[in-house]
């Protein structure tokens, strides 16, 4: 994993994501699931952890991209070492962590909020 992060922040720029979620795709999930879900309440409180969730990506999608800028300073410093880049990298990753434990969290709540035919409907109309 680290070696992908390295290549997404030295080849891609802070623009790349390690993201398995992007805003696209929870945006056009809210859409289909607010012309799903038939109860007010249930939909109310999917488009609440929705929130939630787009909130929390943005947050990460601005830590990976701080974290790439120290990597790459990082990586042009010649006295930088290992040990500092390693360190950042430990960093990251700790909030990578964290921010997919919480998205699950948030999946999980959306998903108990669905019927099984209003969640198998919404995941067949969203794009990977």
């Amino acid at each position: 994993m680290l070696a992908a992060l390295l290549l997404a922040f030295f080849l891609g720029g802070s623009s790349a994501s390690g993201a398995i979620l992007t805003q696209d795709m929870l945006k056009r999930f809210e859409s289909v699931s607010m012309g799903v879900i038939g109860d007010p309440g249930r939909a109310k409180a999917v488009k609440e952890e929705l929130l939630a969730l787009r909130s929390e990506l943005k947050q990460f999608d601005k830590t990976f991209a701080k974290s790439g800028d120290v990597l790459s300073d990082l990586y042009k410093d010649h006295d930088a070492g290992s040990k500092s880049m390693q360190a950042q990298l430990d960093l990251l990753n700790a909030e990578w962590e964290a921010a997919q434990n919480l998205a699950l969290e948030h999946r999980f709540a959306i998903r108990d909020a669905m019927t099984k035919e209003e969640w198998a409907t919404v995941v067949a109309h969203t794009p990977k």
